[in-house]
């Protein structure tokens, strides 16, 4: 493979710092990606071969450099398994330099499927999407790796819909004037990048500045102001503003996030991530139960009444009231407050007694049939919930939730201060310590493959039903993750090697020694689910309670060689036990001594390595 590579490698001209190659291999669609090393500023490519020069006064910028960048793909090559990165899945030393072989990722650029689609994205789509990949910026901030490019440039989406991170580089690469030719993506780099001076601080808080931005140009449509122009003069508009659809407390999250101060600004993605996804509880208004006045069931019941001159007269002249306008000038027309109108002139006629009291009387009778009637339905529903409560201890006891006063949609009771929130895609960890003091959560987890692990996908009691602070308890249903999880491949990998990936992958697993005699030591030989091999690639239904049983080769083994000596009369019978070990070597390390000259070019032919012979064979065993 490595002598491949070679010959590929000596017909290509470099003139980038860390070329990408687009090669035939292992992965599935039969491409990977390779990166080299080669920092133009401090060294050059051997007119019409593969070998690296390096100039004698940049050898130890050269080293150093190329010793972080072995270092950064060594610990990103732990992440092979977490799907939101592009694995490193081998490396190696030739040529003078280090080359790293990736997986080639079938998709496009976040950039490009922006421009697919009306150039962004709601926030819907958006907190559906972008959560695996926040965690996994998490998860390699745990590490020490701090991405400093993350932009619509450096993530790939899949036609299955999944965010891929790429474009992991040195830092210096990331920063100007650091000692190599710098990358910086405008827009979305932070003010810190800039400046390579000590007091320009890079950490968890960098990436926090690239996440905001790009957050800001999926929601927005538009690239954020770079920071070297915010830092002369800062006239970036909140998200909100361009976008009147985008939550406002998601908007000043980004604003936060996008502060020019590294100490001022949002510290952790975790820190980013509670303040996203946790919206504010709405202010719950307090409703008055107050019985109408009588004039306002004068409005809500008007009768036409004639009133006599005399009485109209002298009701006009009362300051008073404070339902009655002042009196016109024209005194034949006067203003009825109810109706907005005029009355003319007219012959008033007396009203009888009976026909003054009748209206008070029916209306009366009417609100008291209405009060018996919501009366009996109060008690029959409560006395519904007692039976339904004592006979039913399911998820569910009730289309009503257990903490909700049957009618309180319709009848809002004092008793309740607070109005329940979306839980949906939250994660149960945050949201119960939040909001721990306002409801308390009871969980049941189940195997969801739409929300990831320890995302809450269900709640019994709706979004916007009121309810009491401090007590109440909201079931929940919490995402164990997909039910079947893929099987990772075996193959180059020893046991202990192959038990971490099964970790990582969430597979369970149990190891057997095979005594079959096939295989090498500390490998492992076969798989199999419910007795029956199976292969890499496919699954295992943890829902099922299926388990993956590995078949190794103990670590330790002994091998006998027989050597046998014939001479003319005595046969001589010889066993020699040796015992193997196998050790796993990490990635080829890059090379400790680089050329401080160009190599002699001549066409003399060089003589091929001797080959080994059985005695030979039989020594290195």
């Amino acid at each position: 493979m490595k002598k491949l590579l070679s010959i590929l490698l000596a017909v290509i001209m470099v003139l980038s710092v860390m070329p990408t190659i687009s090669l035939a291999g292992p992965s599935s669609d039969g491409k990977v990606l390779i990166r080299e090393y080669m920092p133009a500023a401090l060294c050059s490519r051997v007119k019409n071969k593969a070998v690296i020069s390096v100039n004698y006064n940049n050898l130890a910028k050269y080293k150093a450099f190329m010793a972080e960048f072995t270092e950064l793909n060594k610990s990103l090559a732990r992440f092979r398994n977490n799907s939101n990165i592009i694995p490193v899945i081998d490396m190696f030393a030739e040529n003078n330099t280090t080359y790293t072989v990736s997986e080639y990722i079938e998709g496009i650029k976040l950039l490009d499927y922006l421009k697919d689609n009306a150039g962004e994205l709601p926030w819907e789509k958006v907190r559906k999407i972008f959560p695996p990949l926040f965690t996994t910026i998490g998860i390699i901030h745990n590490a020490g790796i701090i991405h400093r490019a993350i932009s619509p440039e450096t993530i790939y989406v899949t036609e299955n819909g999944d965010l891929k991170l790429s474009g992991f580089c040195v830092s210096s690469v990331r920063t100007a004037d650091a000692g190599l030719e710098y990358e910086l993506f405008k827009g979305y780099s932070a003010p810190e990048q800039y400046s390579a001076s000590t007091s320009s601080r890079q950490g968890s808080w960098t990436d926090v500045y690239g996440i905001s931005a790009l957050l800001y140009r999926v929601l927005t449509g538009c690239m954020p102001l770079d920071a070297s122009s915010r830092l002369q003069d800062d006239t970036l508009c909140e998200p909100s503003v361009l976008n009147k659809n985008i939550p406002q407390h998601v908007s000043r999250v980004i604003m936060e996030g996008l502060n020019l101060s590294g100490r001022d600004r949002i510290q952790t993605i975790t820190e980013l991530v509670t303040k996203l996804f946790d919206e504010p509880a709405p202010v719950v208004k307090p409703i008055s139960h107050a019985k109408p006045s009588v004039h306002d069931e004068d409005m809500l019941h008007t009768m036409p009444i004639s009133y006599p001159k005399q009485a109209l007269s002298s009701n006009n002249t009362n300051d008073n009231n404070p339902y009655r306008q002042q009196p016109q000038q024209n005194k034949n027309n006067h203003q009825n407050n109810r109706g907005g109108g005029y009355y003319d002139e007219y012959e008033y006629e007396s009203v009888s007694t009976i026909d003054r009291f009748k209206a008070p009387v029916i209306i009366g009778v009417l609100l008291l049939a209405l009060l018996l009637i919501a009366i009996v339905a109060v008690v029959t529903i409560m006395g519904d919930d007692k039976n339904s409560d004592s006979s039913n201890n399911s998820y569910y006891s009730s289309s009503v939730p257990d903490n909700v006063i049957p009618g309180a949609t319709d009848a809002p009771s004092d008793d309740f201060d607070s109005t329940m929130l979306d839980l949906k895609g939250k994660f149960f960890d945050i949201t119960q310590q939040k909001y721990s003091e306002s409801f308390t959560l009871e969980k049941t987890e189940e195997f969801n493959s739409e929300y990831a692990s320890g995302q809450i996908f269900e709640q019994d009691l709706a979004p916007g039903a009121p309810f009491k602070k401090g007590a109440t308890v909201v079931k929940v249903k919490v995402s164990k993750g997909p039910a079947e999880v893929v099987i990772p491949d075996y193959k180059g990998f020893t046991v202990t090697q192959y038990e971490s990936k099964l970790t990582d992958a969430g597979v369970p697993y149990q190891l057997i020694e095979d005594t079959s005699g096939n295989g090498t030591p500390n490998s492992v030989t076969r798989i199999e689910v419910r007795g029956e091999k199976t292969s890499p690639g496919n699954k295992v239904n943890i829902a099922s309670g299926e388990k993956l049983m590995v078949y190794f080769v103990i670590k330790d083994a002994t091998t006998t060689t027989v050597t046998t000596t014939t001479e003319e009369v005595t046969t001589t019978t010889e066993t020699t036990t040796t015992t193997t070990t196998v050790q796993t070597e990490p990635p080829t390390e890059a090379p400790t001594q680089a050329p401080t000259d160009p190599p002699q070019q001549n066409d003399q032919p060089v003589a091929p390595p001797p080959e080994n012979n059985g005695d030979e064979n039989n020594n290195a065993q």
